[in-house]
């Protein structure tokens, strides 16, 4: 019994230590380059202090941050996670990060204490911009940021930091694929691919942007994190024009990190599936989130399951396609993955390949007796899910690092001069 007791004691310290080892490299620093004179100076003149905020912008006089903390108690909640919550308050959302459990993983440029802050704020900053220097604020390659604050100290507890963003009424991706699936009208995948191609298109274009001119990787790319940046105002969803759906914007900078970041080179991110270049990864990812969203649309998934593994459609041929040069290594990139787009867009229907679901799913799942027992529809769905399946791969490594209870590990992070 206390050798049992002994062995399982030293078996918890080893995966806890290394666990913790994993998410601490995942949650290193991200290395962002030099900001914009605006975001510089506002950083210098410390609006980001609850006190110091500057007045109304461009966006409207919808929001001041005087009057949002004013009325507090009118902000309703539209969710929550481990990381903190998210509000709307009049025409724009409030993203409140917790101070004891979000992964602060960067530090305040300029800020000699090494006050963190979410790393959401400065991709934000980077790569949607301030909302004051856009006409349009709803017309970007990102959110824009309205505003951000380090909220006061409550006691003992330290402040909450808040992000401020345009509210968006028509929702995400997966949002949008239910009201399409329960719109009454029976779309095919094909149908909806000639409507929305120019929207995944337009995001590989924003990729591409992210990836060569920020050196930055999204690291998150999935159906919820994918917004419709339409100003149509939320309406009765059976109202809603596909026209005014079409605009996508990426959102949830979060995890955005650096190409060389030292986590996309760690085991935990290899062993959740990812590929090792981060930006064919964000490509891929994106091209599985565009299947899904077509299957979780179409009014018929089993026709959708059965054209996914044949070249019979330009939309399958468009994955494969990726997929097939994610997986020969034949350089991946969001450029790349345009110009397979335009090619396969309006090539005519090809005769469907006989042996494609064979050759393409998944491999514990092509031996004839699990197709023979669960069926073909059911065999062939299994594995179009498993073969588009997304995930942060990290819930082990949490669970062992008993980050419910001490917090995700932070190292410590340099503080850029400004």
């Amino acid at each position: 019994m206390a050798v049992a007791a002994t062995g399982s004691s030293f078996h918890f310290l080893d995966n806890f230590q290394k666990h913790r080892a994993e998410l601490a490299v995942k949650y290193t620093p991200t290395r962002f380059g030099r900001f914009s004179t605006i975001i510089e100076t506002s950083l210098k003149g410390h609006e980001w202090q609850w006190h110091g905020g500057p007045p109304p912008n461009e966006i409207g006089e919808r929001y001041s941050r005087e009057d949002a903390l004013a009325h507090r108690d009118d902000w309703k909640q539209l969710g929550k996670g481990f990381e903190g919550k998210v509000f709307k308050y009049q025409g724009n959302v409030i993203k409140v990060f917790s101070s004891e459990r979000a992964p602060l993983r960067n530090c305040l440029p300029g800020s000699e204490s090494r006050v963190r802050w979410p790393t959401e704020i400065p991709a934000s900053l980077i790569l949607g911009g301030p909302a004051s220097e856009q006409r349009h604020p709803n017309i970007s390659d990102f959110l824009p940021v309205i505003d951000y604050y380090l909220s006061p100290k409550a006691g003992d507890e330290d402040g909450d930091w808040h992000l401020v963003t345009p509210f968006l009424p028509l929702g995400n991706l997966g949002k949008l694929a239910r009201h399409l699936r329960r719109s009454g009208i029976s779309y095919a995948a094909r149908e909806l691919d000639i409507i929305f191609r120019p929207s995944v298109e337009r995001l590989l274009e924003v990729l591409n942007g992210m990836h060569l001119d920020s050196g930055l990787c999204h690291d998150d790319v999935k159906l919820d994190n994918v917004f419709l940046g339409s100003s149509q105002l939320e309406q009765d969803t059976s109202e809603l024009e596909l026209s005014s759906a079409k605009e996508w914007i990426l959102g949830d900078l979060g995890n955005v990190r650096e190409r060389d970041h030292p986590y996309h080179s760690s085991d935990l991110w290899i062993h959740s599936g990812n590929l090792p270049d981060c930006r064919a990864n964000d490509v891929l990812r994106l091209l599985k989130v565009y299947m899904t969203f077509l299957r979780e649309s179409a009014a018929d998934p089993a026709a959708f399951d059965k054209e996914f593994f044949q070249d019979s459609q330009p939309w399958s041929r468009l994955f494969w396609s990726v997929w097939e040069d994610a997986q020969n290594g034949r350089g991946l990139s969001a450029s790349s993955a345009l110009e397979l787009s335009r090619e396969t867009a309006h090539r005519p229907t090809d005769k469907p390949r006989e042996n494609a679901y064979v050759n393409r799913q998944p491999r514990e799942e092509r031996h004839i007796l699990w197709r023979v027992v669960a069926g073909n529809s059911v065999a062939r769905q299994w594995a179009v899910k498993k073969t588009l399946r997304i995930g942060a791969g990290d819930a082990m490594a949490r669970k062992w690092g008993l980050v419910l209870f001490l917090s995700v590990p932070r190292g410590a992070c340099d503080v850029d001069t400004l």
